[in-house]
Order: C-alpha cells, then structure tokens, then sequence
C-alpha cells in the first residue's frame, strides 16, 4: 500500500469515528427511564399520547379510515 491509500483510509476512519463519538455522545444525553418511578411513567404516557395524537393527524390528512386496516405504528 502506498502512502496515498494509507492517508485516504485514515481520513475515512477518522470520520467514521467521528460519526460515532456524536451518535454515542447524543444517546448519552437521553434521560435514562425506569419502570417504578412516577415521573418517568409520566413522561412515557405522555409521548405515547403525542405519537398517538400524530398518528391520528397523519390519518386524517391522508383520508384513512378508523376502521381500515392499516395502522400507523
């Protein structure tokens, strides 16, 4: 391998790392959630009724039935 291919392959490594340590660093900032606790069950039910919410706006701007089959989850 000459020099050319080594220094090109480190840049793509570099970045891959790089792309890596902002994901991990990203997901290191998320709340960790429990079960047990109030305020975390509280913070689960309430995204549950906003993705429910979004579901129920994506269907009717889209024209879905409620009783068609399909499902948005």
């Amino acid at each position: 391998m000459d020099g050319s291919m080594l220094q090109s392959a480190g840049l793509i490594a570099l970045a891959v790392a790089m792309i890596l340590t902002i994901y991990d660093l990203r997901a290191s900032l998320a709340p960790e959630t429990c079960p047990e606790c109030p305020h975390c069950r509280a913070r689960e039910e309430a995204d549950r009724r906003v993705q429910e919410e979004l579901a129920r706006e994506y269907a009717r701007r889209n024209g879905l039935d409620q009783d068609d089959e399909r499902h948005l989850d």
